[in-house]
Formats: structure tokens, C-alpha cells, sequence
């Protein structure tokens, strides 16, 4: 089992999307089959991070090659992961009595738009 420590991949501040691919890109090009990911000098995370990393590495994936393990997360980002597991699988649906508007052109939205007062 490798054990990555991730602030020397990324940074101790891991603030974007692109970056949780990066970190996937690394993974897959060292070929193990487990892979430990060591958060110990993680200062920061936004959500964005968190929610692309929960796809790609927490998430159960039967596209992945390895098996992620996850080790020295701090609170702030435990929480943060938590939160994001939990809004992963909401099905959003429009309920029977909402009013649906389309629209056939730009120009028809436009004008429609014009008429709603904000």
C-alpha cells in the first residue's frame, strides 16, 4: 500500500475540482492497487474540492483499479465530507403542480423575462 501524502501532490490549501484530478492522474500513473491518502497538513478545503474528490475517491466506483484509504482527516474536513456525502444522491423533481413554461425561440424567453418583475 502507497501512502500519498496529499499537501506535497496538491497543496495544504485544496481549493478546486482540477485538483482532485490531479490528484486522480497521480494515483492511476503510480499503478499501486491501494492507495492510502494522508491529510495531516491539510489547512483548507473548499466544498467544490471535497464534492469532486468524494466522486473519485470515497465514492464506490467499479471503475477504479485501487482502493482508496483515507487517514489523519482533520475535523473541519470530516464534517465537510459528511455533508457532501449527503446531498450525493438527492433526486431533484419538479412536482405535478408546478406551471412549466417553454419557450420555442431566445426572443420568446426574452420576452417573457421582461414581463417578471424581480
Amino acid at each position: 500500500m502507497r501512502t500519498i501524502d496529499i499537501t506535497r501532490i496538491l497543496s495544504s490549501d485544496l481549493k478546486s475540482r482540477a485538483r482532485a484530478n490531479d490528484l486522480k492522474l497521480f494515483i492511476e500513473n503510480c499503478g499501486d492497487n491501494e492507495v492510502l491518502i494522508d491529510f495531516q497538513n491539510v489547512k483548507f478545503s473548499t466544498r467544490s474540492f471535497m464534492d469532486e474528490f468524494y466522486n473519485l475517491f470515497v465514492k464506490k466506483s467499479s471503475d477504479r483499479n485501487y482502493v482508496v484509504s483515507l487517514t489523519n482527516v482533520p475535523e473541519d474536513i470530516k464534517i465537510m465530507l459528511d455533508s457532501v456525502s449527503r446531498t450525493q444522491n438527492m433526486v431533484k423533481t419538479i412536482p405535478e403542480t408546478a406551471h412549466v413554461t417553454k419557450f420555442k425561440t431566445v426572443d420568446e424567453f426574452l420576452a417573457y423575462m421582461s414581463t417578471i418583475a424581480f
